[in-house]
């Protein structure tokens, strides 16, 4: 029996140990870097979660744009309608905010337009009532025809209200966009976006162009990238980022909670 001496067996126990451990790192880091799940951010009223995106100058711009959102409301929560986006600020409106709200009875989509014939803004809304069920994805389109001056509101793909609405020139506009509640303003004791909500959201685009409705019927939470979009998120494990170049990522307020769902 050929014998073996004992540094050459601790030698290639060594060896053995330390490649294994390369590859333990190896394959932590392959799932640390390639994180196949899919993610939604959950923002909770109660604790005035949210997410600053910054300023949006220049969006509207008197031209045609859209917003195009895949959102639920938690199961549980009050769901009560409050602004779960805004462009804005509390008490400061200026042309060119733009503000959408679910609740289990309507969805109520807002701007801040010219007024026809006076030197000030105003607020144009569409309303729809409907039942909105908890824990159920909804498709919330709202859009803007500058050429027949439509504004209009789709949900879930069917067009469900249209109002008249001039051009918004949003170029001094520097409200900042926000996703859930913010801090209470110290007079009206109210956030910036006069209300919060609690809201899981999976995905928002912003273009400044409209979109058909064979385009909304198809959307599943993703716009690829092209010349007329504005805005377009991406939402990992702890951030949601902005893939449309225009670098309008979103900073994290308070304790957002970001879930897999898929």
């Amino acid at each position: 029996m050929k014998k073996i001496k004992l540094s050459t067996l601790l030698y290639s126990l060594v060896i053995t140990m330390l490649l294994a451990s390369l590859m333990s790192a190896c394959t932590k880091d392959d799932e640390n870097n390639n994180d196949d799940s899919i993610y939604a951010v959950y923002m909770d009223e109660n604790d005035e979660d949210y997410i600053n995106f910054g300023t949006f100058e220049g969006f509207t711009a008197g031209t045609d744009w859209s917003v195009i959102e895949k959102i639920k409301m938690p199961a549980g929560a009050d769901n009560d309608g409050g602004w779960h986006f805004f462009r804005g600020k509390a008490w400061e409106d200026k042309e060119g905010d733009i503000a959408i709200s679910i609740s289990e009875t309507r969805v109520h989509a807002w701007c801040s337009a010219p007024v026809p014939g006076k030197a000030f803004t105003g607020w144009v809304s569409i309303i729809h009532e409907d039942t909105f069920n908890a824990d159920q994805w909804y498709t919330i389109c709202f859009q803007y025809n500058s050429t027949g001056q439509q504004l209009e509101l789709y949900i879930d793909g069917t067009l469900v209200g249209q109002e008249d609405m001039l051009p918004m020139d949003d170029s001094n506009n520097s409200n900042n966009m926000f996703w859930g509640g913010q801090e209470c303003a110290p007079v009206h004791n109210e956030g910036e976006m006069y209300t919060e909500t609690s809201i899981i959201m999976f995905h928002q685009a912003w273009l400044q162009r409209t979109l058909s409705s064979s385009e909304i019927a198809a959307y599943d939470g993703y716009i690829a990238p092209e010349s007329a979009l504005f805005f377009a998120t991406d939402i990992d494990a702890s951030s949601v980022s902005d893939i449309s170049g225009n670098n309008l990522n979103g900073t994290n307020g308070n304790s957002p909670e970001f879930i897999i769902i898929e």
